[in-house]
């Protein structure tokens, strides 16, 4: 089978977990015989491999990522949206897929996977592992709000109305969605609830290489014998991802509780000016002692650093697809403190493998590692569980096949 996968970041350029997978998933399909070349953004395509071979880094993404160029909009978009398709439209002849396996699509303009089903009729497979067909697109999302400082209110708002009419005449893309696979139920059940009709997606949970992670895990029965609780937090540093709740909580933990034994290590990177609250955040509260900062680890060094801690925080405050870092941190015998949002309660049960608090609730949490800080038994009992629960059902094999049995039976549809 020859598949195109299509995909707005490809590793190691933004290496997070959705893009990761999606090199996974890749490989591991080129390893069983299948002919793969991948598509994906010219995003700070100088950090790519020399001498790459079968991924093309040509798309141009909509906007800057992190602030909005409002200029760019109407110097570059239309001559960048042209040469998107262009470029989807080549690859397409010259590679002859039998598949196009649309990845994560965020930043890049829907007209591409539209194009794909024209070209590729009802050979063009979805997975989604975010929430990029009901999102609004950048440009509608910043011309429709006001400007935040009063005297560009005006101007903003009558270069809106162009951009906004730009966009109108162009009109909205069709997406048949046709082969529609799910990263969990929670997803699929939020988007048909946005209006995305898709009742018949099948759902096929990620998963990771748990051998990886196995290899360098803690002892079931770990203890520190100072006492010393280590947390770790990772994954991007963004309002919805909550992490100002697990800095409160340490907070509440240190100078409400007495409990100087505990330290989180934060280990990501994100939007500057949340990262700044971030900071601020431990200073005003006095942690510096307690809380530490780390850049972002390549994915090779993620089963080496969480080795060295007790327990992850996951204190999601969105409703997450299904985030891998809880299936590493259980694979690697840590407990897991999480919010049950989204996809996350299809992994983690309170009591049973892990423990659970309310989203934004930094007193749940605090509560959550009191417990585990003070109950050896209960840490035992949550850590093999947790690994179990990996295991037997979060593995990047299991993910793999059932993915290539999706696409096997795509093609006997197409050609029956």
């Amino acid at each position: 089978m020859r598949i195109l996968f299509l995909s707005n970041f490809y590793p190691p350029i933004r290496a997070g977990g959705y893009a990761q997978l999606c090199q996974e998933v890749a490989w591991n399909l080129q390893q069983r015989g299948h002919v793969v070349n991948v598509l994906t953004s010219n995003y700070r395509q100088e950090q790519a491999p020399e001498g790459e071979q079968q991924v093309l880094r040509n798309l141009h993404l909509e906007n800057n990522l992190l602030y909005y160029a409002p200029f760019d909009f109407f110097t570059k978009w239309k001559k960048n949206h042209a040469a998107n398709l262009t470029y989807l439209k080549q690859a397409i002849i010259d590679f002859e897929p039998d598949i196009l396996m649309v990845w994560g699509m965020w930043g890049l303009s829907l007209f591409l996977p539209s194009l794909g089903e024209c070209l590729l009729s009802d050979r063009v497979v979805y997975y989604l592992a975010d929430y990029w067909p009901v999102a609004e697109d950048l440009h509608s999302a910043y011309w429709r709000l006001p400007a935040r400082r009063w005297l560009m209110r005006l101007p903003k708002r009558l270069l809106g109305l162009i951009a906004l009419a730009v966009l109108a005449k162009e009109g909205k893309p069709f997406l048949e969605f046709k082969h529609i696979l799910c990263v969990s139920a929670a997803l699929k059940d939020n988007l048909i609830e946005k209006g995305l009709p898709i009742p018949h997606a099948q759902v096929v949970h990620n998963g990771i290489k748990v051998e990886e992670f196995h290899a360098l895990a803690r002892p079931s029965n770990f203890s520190n014998s100072n006492g010393h609780l280590k947390l770790i937090y990772a994954g991007q540093l963004v309002p919805h991802k909550g992490v100002h709740t697990a800095i409160e909580a340490i907070a509440s933990l240190i100078n409400q509780w007495g409990m100087n034994q505990v330290t989180l290590t934060i280990i990501g990177v994100g939007h500057p000016s949340y990262e700044s609250y971030l900071h601020t955040l431990v200073e005003r509260e006095g942690l510096a002692s307690y809380v530490t900062f780390r850049e972002a680890v390549s994915r090779s060094q993620m089963p080496a650093v969480l080795h060295q801690f007790d327990a992850l925080v996951f204190p999601s405050i969105y409703e997450e697809p299904l985030a891998r870092i809880t299936q590493e941190a259980m694979a690697s015998g840590l407990v897991v403190i999480g919010t049950a949002t989204g996809g996350t309660k299809e992994i983690l049960v309170d009591d049973e493998n892990g423990l659970i608090f309310s989203p934004g609730d930094a007193e749940g949490l605090a509560r959550a590692v009191a417990r585990i800080a003070s109950n050896h038994d209960l840490r035992f009992r949550l850590a093999n569980a947790g690994r179990r629960t990996v295991f037997e059902r979060f593995t990047l094999e299991r993910m793999v096949n059932e993915i290539e049995a999706y696409l096997i039976k795509v093609m006997e549809y197409s050609a029956g």
